[in-house]
């Protein structure tokens, strides 16, 4: 057996060597035979012939000798890749133009498969990240679904549920600290967790040890953890940093206890430094601890427990604190979700929606290539038939086809996957912000087998129409005077069959394109209510360490604000806690002087403003007044609402003198606030989402440390200039302070809709590439269809025929292809593109007008495609035909 293995493996890695041999012995053979029939009588050459006879043909014996190592099949695929690789060099137009739409196809779809296996396959940088989830609440009657979560609740529900090791706490909303003592002060990015939150998520820290139980109430300590990119920008990688103090703001100094994986970005790739939550013990008893709602969890399972198990006992802790606290927690529920679906998010629907259509491109690309490989397979129809004669198997024929044809995909894939990792980093680059939960689209093993896969696939399937074409070839009819033109009608009509189907996938991606766009430029028409021209934004958040009162914040805006309107080409300057169309604020239940208590569910949002800020913004005044002089700290509460909350809870009645508190059912502590103005709609969190009922209250009276400060330039001045005067103002008041998200609100407003529009514009891209490669496939087929026919078209010009029947013989040609192709593409579109109505607005996926208008423009371009081949037809002189005859 050993020998027998051994011979095995010499003939498949010493074949020459092997063969040397097998001739040798052969003969040999020959050459004793030829020795008897001399000792016959016979001359050398006559007992040379006869012993050649006897033992046969030498090439068959060698054949069969091959056969018997067990590594033919291994020979035949080497020598076919070879004769593709001579092939391809030998036609390199045809060779570039099939690798290029190879590359082009399969270079999308691993760009974007780059995306999804970062996003929804890559393990989470957790140990045992399968066994973590994420808790939420809901409230039915609020409209909550996996809302943020009690502090109280949360501290509950990780006391009482025993479904999970244990439970963390963190905030996920934007929250920043001032860094100094490095330079120029900078925002960091910061997020608030429990002293067990690297615990549960089971990470350890590459330097120091991180928090402990006890961080999450204030003792007095300050620790912070900072991320990998803070340590080597800002601390110059020291390995000492460890205990060394920082300070956040003013007088507070941090101490850095740890320094996260590099690899780490919970709960956002953009996160700074980790903060313990410090929170007042007093604060365990109070009700806004479980009133206010706005922390994100995460808990680790017990081994064995499963989710539903686990969700279980979370449902009877909910139900327990229903009881228990009636006045914040009744119809309050909870819930359990897997942490990767949590992180996903609603990423998965659009990047599943490119991932198709870079898929459905590809495909395309694999038809055009299938194309290009008939019209090759039919100028080598004479060489197949003459293997067929020699005696050629129709297997091994179609082998060194579809052998061709991987070649050719295996060229493509190499390029296709350079393509890919340049397409993935410009999609990281172009996404907009948070659309993506990752720092990193690396192009590893998976992506890499994934390639090679859609490499393998695509070659076998625009291979299979020239391998069944040489199979099916006739040699008697390949050999003879019309074998070109039987061969030839084979190709056209496997050709036909390639462009209805490139012809159809167009089609149902152009539809795909033309919903998206038109939900994008239906969504970027909505009026946001405001005017985002000329005015510039920016943000800032002055620390509690050195703005400890309420008159020292209002003061610091108060001087801020007269400080950037003295500046010249500022036309006005206000304050506001949060810019439209970004975030809602938040928001609490309200009642109503004289009605009884609202239904519960029903809430406002809440936004604190300081100065002309409906002025600056055109923000419409429908009645009353806004801002006051004599809106100070102190005196009578007032606040502005907005057009929403006007209609639907003063509907018949005057709004302006009516009273309002921010508790459903008011008690001695509420404070009653006096309407005294109504506002036209401003849109909160999405342009695509109406407008919420919405207070807004004088920062003199409702004071906010962090705000968003708007300074409108006078007509004709670029807002952009005033950048480094409203810089400067903020570092003569306050040289401590770092301005952050400094940008125009034209800018603002265009982020509103940059999902959309990023989503939008890769699909009508794939949508151009795809049709573009349509036309071409029905540009190739009906040029081969004149070329093959062009003896034909001259003898009907020679009889007569006019040019212009001519012509309408091959248009007539492409519209029919054109109109099944688009039939096909209609008809798939209607029954898919359901899929695209969460990402649409205002615009059905069966929307009538996108579908006559891809018609008409698929039919429009396409017969301007066939006009080429059409016009050369009726170019064919009569003459020239009758003369070869």
């Amino acid at each position: 057996m050993l020998r027998h293995l051994r011979l095995r493996l010499r003939g498949l890695f010493a074949p020459g060597r092997t063969d040397a041999e097998l001739a040798e012995e052969m003969a040999f053979h020959v050459e004793r035979e030829a020795q008897m029939y001399e000792r016959q009588g016979y001359t050398h050459e006559e007992a040379l012939r006869k012993a050649r006879l006897a033992f046969g043909s030498i090439d068959h014996t060698a054949e069969l000798h091959r056969d018997g190592r067990g590594s033919r099949g291994l020979h035949d695929t080497l020598k076919d890749i070879r004769y593709a690789a001579r092939a391809i060099r030998r036609d390199r137009a045809l060779a570039l133009a099939g690798v290029l739409t190879l590359a082009l196809g399969i270079g999308a779809t691993t760009a974007v498969f780059s995306a999804v296996n970062a996003v929804m396959l890559r393990e989470l940088p957790f140990r045992q990240s399968e066994r973590l989830v994420s808790l939420w609440e809901e409230n039915p009657d609020r409209g909550w679904y996996k809302n943020v979560v009690a502090p109280a609740n949360y501290l509950d529900w990780r006391e009482r549920s025993d479904g999970f090791v244990d439970i963390a706490a963190y905030t996920d909303y934007p929250t920043n600290v001032t860094l100094l003592g490095h330079g120029e002060p900078m925002l960091l990015n910061a997020a608030y967790v429990t002293g067990n939150f690297l615990t549960v998520l089971g990470v350890s820290l590459p330097m120091g040890n991180g928090f402990s139980s006890g961080d999450d109430w204030d003792n007095g300590q300050r620790p912070a953890i900072i991320s990998d990119r803070i340590w080597r920008t800002h601390f110059g990688a020291d390995p000492r940093v460890i205990g060394r103090t920082m300070s956040f703001g003013g007088r507070s100094a941090w101490q850095i206890v740890g320094v996260m994986p590099r690899a780490f970005s919970f709960p956002s790739p953009t996160t700074d430094v980790w903060l313990p939550m410090l929170w007042n013990p007093a604060s365990r008893s109070q009700v806004s601890f479980r009133r206010a709602h706005w922390l994100r969890t995460v808990a680790r399972l017990k081994p064995g427990v499963s989710t539903e198990s686990a969700n279980a006992s979370l449902q009877r802790v909910v139900k327990q604190l229903q009881d228990e606290y009636p006045a914040t927690n009744t119809r309050m529920g909870g819930g359990v979700t897997p942490l990767r679906e949590w992180i996903v998010g609603d990423t998965k629907r659009p990047l599943l929606v490119l991932l198709s259509a870079a898929a459905i491109l590809l495909l395309i690309a694999c038809a055009n290539v299938g194309n290009l490989l008939l019209v090759h397979a039919l100028g080598r129809s004479r060489d197949v038939a003459l293997r067929f004669a020699l005696g050629a198997t129709r297997r091994r024929v179609a082998k060194q086809a579809m052998t061709e044809s991987l070649v050719l995909s295996g060229v493509g894939a190499a390029l296709g996957a350079a393509l890919g990792w340049i397409g993935a980093r410009a999609l990281l680059a172009i996404q907009p912000a948070g659309m993506l939960p990752v720092t990193d689209i690396p192009l590893d093993l998976r992506v890499l087998a994934f390639t090679v896969l859609v490499a393998t696939v695509s070659g076998l399937a625009f291979g299979v129409a020239p391998a069944l074409m040489a199979t099916r070839t006739s040699p008697s009819a390949a050999l003879s005077s019309g074998g070109r033109t039987l061969a030839g009608s084979r190709v056209q009509g496997w050709g036909r069959h390639l462009v209805v189907a490139e012809i159809a996938l167009a089609v149902l991606l152009t539809v795909a394109a033309g919903l998206l766009v038109r939900s994008y430029d239906r969504l970027s028409n909505v009026p946001p209510g405001f005017n985002p021209e000329g005015v510039l934004t920016f943000s800032l958040s002055i620390p509690a360490a050195r703005y400890d009162s309420a008159g020292k914040v209002i003061g610091f805006y108060e001087a801020l604000l007269a400080r950037i309107e003295a500046t010249p080409g500022v036309q006005g300057a206000a304050a506001i806690r949060q810019l439209p169309a970004t975030f809602t604020s938040w928001s609490s239940s309200l009642a109503i002087a004289g009605r009884p208590p609202m239904p519960q569910g029903e809430d406002a949002l809440h936004r604190e403003f300081l100065g002309e800020y409906f002025r600056l913004m055109e923000v419409p005044l429908l009645r009353g007044r806004a801002y006051s002089s004599a809106d100070v700290q102190g005196g009578p509460p007032v606040v502005v609402i907005n057009e929403a909350l006007a209609k639907q809870y003063f509907t018949g009645e005057e709004p302006i003198g009516q009273r309002i508190a921010f508790d459903r059912v008011p008690d001695s502590n509420s404070v009653w606030r006096t309407i005294v103005g109504v506002v036209g709609n401003e849109r909160q969190g999405s342009l695509a989402l109406p407008a919420r009922p919405e207070i807004f209250a004088p920062q003199q009276q409702d004071w906010n440390r962090t705000m968003f400060v708007v300074a409108k330039a006078r007509p004709g001045i670029d807002p952009a200039s005033l950048a480094v005067p409203v810089r400067r103002a903020v570092r003569d008041l306050d040289s401590l302070l770092a301005v952050n998200a400094m940008r125009p609100m034209t800018a603002v407003h265009a982020e509103a809709t940059a999902r959309e529009r990023f989503i939008s514009v890769l699909v009508l891209v794939f949508a151009i590439t795809g049709v573009a490669l349509a036309l071409v496939g029905v540009f190739g087929v009906l040029a081969q269809l004149v070329q093959s026919r062009w003896r034909e078209l001259g003898i009907r010009l020679a009889l007569g025929a006019q040019r212009s029947e001519v012509r309408w013989l091959v248009l007539r040609r492409g519209a029919t292809l054109l109109s099944i192709g688009i039939a096909s593409g209609l008809a798939i579109s209607a029954g898919t593109s359901r899929v695209l109505q969460s990402l649409l607005y205002e615009v059905q996926a069966t929307d009538p007008v996108t579908f006559i208008t891809v018609t008409i423009l698929m039919g429009v371009i396409g017969l301007a495609a066939a006009l080429i081949p059409a016009w050369r037809a009726s170019s064919a002189n009569p003459a020239h035909t009758l003369r070869a005859e």
